[in-house]
């Protein structure tokens, strides 16, 4: 049982991904699978193949005896008498029948299994536990649930399955499946680590003391029986909390995040010879910086212009991640710890997911401002950058909301506002991600020897400039001008990109920044110990900041509203009032640029919300780094 679960995990109707070749409970393929088909392909016939393969007895079944002896493995006549112990059976049957040539690493995963039904059903166990020492408990290879009650026929969306492991720095594993777990995981197609909060009931106290002090892994595979099913989350653990529901139920909320430690902590220092493409130097750079990254899908755009000289790389790497992004007009994320660098004018690989009703489509999507908002059954098929095919008759068309002051349709915030505070945001993100900037008061606003010099005042005010929009310089003033002249304070939660951030109040105010959203700004921040080549950036917001608004910026947000019927006198495309949403992708397929999985082991929740943006230009306008 071992050896099949680790070939199919008990599905008789399993082809083997990628190639085709392997089928079956046991992954029969070449001729066996041809004698296999011909024979008969349900559970009986597999089960009597299976038995005719290992014992010479053919009858009807049309098999040959498979087995090989080879030496330092159990004969046929040991095996079928059970003579020896359950490892050195299990590693019989995949070296002498199965698998001829299997890595021997391969092996210790089917000895888990097979331990784990010896004792299941016997109650003893082959061996002690390799961890059997560790205050950790050995995880089994695979442990699922079904929902009682539930049905399986091929891939039709019945039995749930799920597995939640947590390890240490050793490697040693815990499996929590069988205890009360609800998750609740986000992941966008931006540049910031996915998060997920995963809540365990009632776990003993010295398992979860062992969670707590030893916890350094976690993640969640779940869908459904057949090929529905798989890994949506990865990440480190970042903080453990245990409470009480009542006085009876404990729980211990598990926060953890996906590739937060190759985004915010890796430090690339190399350097490179003339000659290597951007792709070279992003291959490279997975592999040598502190936290060692796979390469997802990397975008072919990278692999045109060669370097003329050589070049030393130092610093952080996500830096350097975006601005190569920003210089070939890529997309940078991270997705289960893998690196991921595209084109929205290029297609995803791997085929569109046709979503309906009958594939797991949960009510109605709806348009939203650049694609489709949904709810789908979890399926780990879909994924970030992944295309999904709806059909558009299905989706309900967004509604043009009215404002209260005018009769003017507007989608959802004006295009003449969303114009000025995109112009601030791209300002600042394009100062950010050029080289020759620097932090420096005595320069500030000045050009010396190629390199350009802001500091944060200087930073903001010349931002807003370029979206015409005029504010006073120094950040005393700065900041007393939105207190005193028509501005307004406002809660972090309101706040929006191009809004200012101010640290300290009146005259002694130190500091200011230009909000970027979710929790970032862009800055230019004078900080000992870093280069002035990387004060000017994008970071996190630290502290205690207010948040202001100043009047110029809300006669942007509340003037100029186009009508139905004309435009703006720019004459842009931009500013056009007919494009107040996208219409719906012709063809109805779509990108995926968000995901929202929420899973309840014991409950109802087992869905994701998407959001996904048309294929029309390519554009990704409701994302940004």
């Amino acid at each position: 049982m071992g050896n099949i679960e680790a070939e199919s995990e008990f599905n008789e109707k399993l082809i083997e991904q990628g190639n085709g070749i392997g089928f079956g409970l046991c992954q029969w393929s070449y001729e066996r699978r041809t004698k296999l088909e011909r024979y008969g392909t349900d559970i009986n016939h597999q089960l009597n193949f299976l038995w005719a393969e290992l014992t010479g007895e053919i009858s009807d079944t049309g098999a040959s005896l498979e087995w090989i002896d080879k030496s330092g493995y159990l004969s046929r006549n040991k095996f079928i008498t059970g003579d020896g112990s359950v490892e050195d059976l299990t590693a019989a049957m995949c070296f002498c029948w199965e698998r001829p040539n299997a890595a021997v690493a391969h092996l210790e995963r089917r000895q888990s299994s097979a331990n784990k039904y010896l004792q299941q059903f016997t109650g003893v166990t082959g061996v002690d536990s390799a961890n059997s020492q560790s205050e950790a408990i050995t995880v089994e290879a695979t442990n699922y649930e079904v929902v009682k009650g539930s049905e399986k026929e091929g891939d039709a969306l019945f039995g749930r399955r799920y597995r939640l492991t947590i390890s240490d720095n050793q490697g040693n594993a815990l499996d929590i499946s069988q205890l009360h777990c609800l998750f609740d995981i986000t992941k966008t197609i931006q540049m910031e680590p996915n998060l997920s909060v995963i809540t365990v009931y009632n776990l003993n106290v010295k398992t979860e003391n062992v969670i707590i002090a030893s916890g350094k892994r976690i993640t969640v595979e779940a869908g459904y029986e057949g090929s529905q099913f798989g890994l949506i989350f990865d990440g480190d653990i970042i903080q453990c909390i245990n409470s009480r529901d009542d006085g009876t139920t404990c729980k211990l909320e598990i926060i953890a995040l996906d590739s937060d430690r190759a985004i915010n902590f890796d430090i690339a220092n190399f350097s490179i010879v003339r000659g290597q493409t951007q792709r070279d130097i992003v291959e490279h750079m997975s592999n040598v910086v502190t936290n060692p990254v796979d390469l997802g899908s990397i975008s072919q755009k990278l692999s045109g212009q060669k370097l003329s000289r050589g070049k030393v790389v130092f610093g952080k790497a996500s830096d350097y991640y975006r601005q190569i992004a920003k210089s070939n007009d890529l997309q940078f994320y991270m997705d289960d710890g893998s690196i991921n660098l595209i084109s929205m004018d290029d297609l995803p690989e791997g085929e569109i997911f046709d979503l309906s009703s009958k594939s797991g489509l949960i009510g109605t999507p709806e348009q939203s401002t650049y694609g489709i908002n949904g709810k789908c059954l979890l399926n780990p098929q879909i994924k970030l950058n992944s295309l999904i095919h709806v059909d558009n008759k299905l989706v309900r068309a967004k509604r043009i909301e009215l404002s209260g002051s005018s009769v003017s349709p507007v989608g959802g915030i004006s295009t003449s506002v969303a114009g000025v505070r995109n112009k601030i945001i791209a300002e600042a993100k394009q100062i950010c991600d050029d080289p020759n900037i620097q932090y420096s008061q005595e320069y500030r606003g000045q050009t010396v020897g190629g390199i350009k010099y802001w500091d944060c005042s200087s930073f903001a005010k010349h931002c807003y400039e370029v979206a015409g929009l005029s504010i006073v310089d120094i950040t005393g003033p700065q900041y007393n001008q939105v207190k005193n002249e028509g501005g307004k304070f406002i809660s972090q939660s309101e706040a929006q990109p191009g809004d200012l951030v101010f640290w300290g109040k009146g005259d002694a105010c130190h500091h200011i920044a230009i909000y970027a959203g979710d929790g970032y700004v862009y800055a230019a921040r004078g900080r000992d110990g870093k280069a002035p080549a990387d004060q000017v950036a994008y970071h996190a917001l630290y502290g205690e900041p207010e948040f202001g608004r100043p009047k110029c910026l809300i006669d942007a947000d509340g003037g100029n509203i186009p009508t139905c019927n004309s435009t703006t006198d720019t004459g842009s495309d931009e500013y056009d009032s007919q494009g107040l949403f996208r219409a719906l992708d012709k063809d109805g397929i779509y990108r995926v640029i968000s995901m929202h999985y929420v899973g309840d082991t014991r409950g109802n929740d087992w869905y994701i919300n998407f959001e996904t943006i048309d294929q029309l230009g390519g554009a990704i306008a409701s994302v940004s780094n």
